[in-house]
């Protein structure tokens, strides 16, 4: 027992004095505290908000806040739509601090904005802090909107048919999206979670470069690394995951959790699946992911989105795509890879598909801990090793064969017949919530030294 303290207090003392020596290379952006317990005398540095706007210019810009102008109520203030004296167009979020949740969720994106800068964020142009009980945050305007309204778009005013993403935009965005939340998670010390990951949240401007917004509910990860390390290291039981209120608590692991509902969403051009959390999106998400498998290519052609016209290269990118989306929805918070990894797989989405690994040792770990594919298909072994083909998705089988036809493709069409040859698939079958479980324990067990 004594030999077995002395090796914990050693470890302990290895572990803050890497974290210190961390923190020394790191972005030291202060902690933004988690549990909301700012207060407006909280120490922010004003000067990096932006311009100062006067009350004054803030009602001419928004016709004195106009229904015509207004965006949408959320929950951390109201965005209206505005025009500066020099035509530039704006966005304003209106924020009523006589509402608690409100004035918290505004305090904390003083601090971060105060803090943090990156092309990923959307730009804050400034602020007006005139009024007592009503603060105003102004950002750059986004063309583009959103990615929930983005995915599909009317193609003109006349026309009621819906014009959607191309995949090559798909994946653009997808790429933005993982440069920002890797930004968060691995270039700031501490780490932050975003804790809002949605299509809704991912801004996008004229050129679909992605501003990650909704970042009211940005702070810290919560927990202590040092012990969590400890912990896996002696196989100690883990604490519960939830917190007082019973939400899920913030950590890094979470992001990637949502952040692959929203790579279903481009993949399947399913609108609503990363901000719904309702029973019915469950039984879709447990009725596609067996879909998605290593082993078959033909399989996911069952799910994606039948407005897209691809190649059979392009079908290995979203191939490459959909199997990152189910690396992040692991169902061991632990086991779901890294931001930095999830990027360099989107970044190189054929050699996710086309690794010498997959083919000849079926994606198992190789020597290298570092190595970002090992990495990000190390947890296929733990949950999501074979699972079963099931019959096509009657909605979207047809069409998709179809778009491939307009593609020059033909694989696909085929893929009915593929999915009755693979014996080995139906072998191993997992039931459904070992596939989908929705995301109550989150803990994230650091793992950025093990590379």
């Amino acid at each position: 027992m004594v030999a077995l303290l002395a090796i914990v207090y050693v470890l302990l003392i290895v572990c803050r004095r890497k974290t210190g020596a961390t923190n020394q290379r790191g972005i030291g952006v202060g902690p933004v505290p988690a549990t909301r317990s700012s207060s407006p005398g909280a120490s922010v540095n004003i000067s990096s908000l932006g311009d100062a706007f006067t009350y004054k210019q803030i009602l001419e810009a928004t016709g004195e806040f106009s229904d015509v102008n207004l965006i949408k109520n959320g929950h951390s203030g109201d965005f209206f739509r505005g025009i500066l004296e020099d035509a530039n167009p704006i966005v304003i979020k209106k924020i009523d601090l006589r509402s608690s949740v409100k004035k918290e969720a505004y305090m904390l994106e003083l601090e971060l904005f105060s803090k943090v800068s990156h092309p990923r964020l959307v730009p804050l142009l400034g602020h007006c802090l005139e009024n007592e009980n009503e603060k105003f945050l102004i950002y750059k305007y986004m063309p583009n909107g959103d990615l929930s309204s983005s995915l599909f778009k009317k193609s003109d005013a006349d026309d009621d048919s819906l014009q959607s993403l191309d995949w090559i935009t798909r994946l653009k965005i997808a790429i933005g999206a993982a440069e920002g939340l890797s930004f968060l998670h691995h270039e700031c010390t501490p780490p932050f979670v975003h804790r809002d990951i949605r299509a809704s949240s991912i801004l996008l401007d004229d050129k679909f470069e992605v501003r990650l917004g909704s970042l009211s509910e940005v702070c810290v990860q919560e927990g202590d690394t040092h012990q969590n390390r400890i912990t896996r290291l002696l196989r100690l039981p883990q604490t519960s995951d939830l917190g007082s209120s019973g939400m899920p608590n913030a950590t890094c692991a979470y992001d990637v959790y949502c952040f692959g509902k929203v790579l279903l969403e481009l993949v399947t051009g399913k609108l609503g699946i990363s901000s719904s959390t309702d029973a019915t999106m469950k039984e879709w998400l447990e009725a596609t992911l067996p879909y998605i498998s290593i082993y078959d290519k033909e399989l996911v052609t069952n799910i994606v989105d039948p407005s897209l016209i691809i190649d059979e290269d392009l079908l290995e990118e979203v191939w490459a795509m959909a199997i990152v989306a189910r690396s992040c929805l692991n169902p061991k918070p632990a086991r779901r890879p890294l931001m930095r990894y999830i990027l360099k797989a989107l970044e190189n989405p054929l050699k996710v598909v086309r690794d010498e690994h997959m083919s000849s040792a079926r994606l198992r770990t190789t020597s290298s801990r570092g190595s970002w594919n090992a990495a990000l298909f190390g947890s296929w072994r733990q949950s999501s090793s074979d699972v079963a083909a099931m019959p096509p998705v009657p909605s979207q089988k047809a069409e998709r064969a179809n778009s491939f036809k307009q593609s020059g493709t033909t694989g696909s069409q085929e893929s009915g017949q593929n999915e009755e040859g693979n014996g080995h698939l139906s072998s191993n079958r997992r039931h459904s919530k070992e596939i989908y479980p929705e995301p109550l324990n989150v803990q994230d067990v650091v793992r950025d030294n093990e590379d």
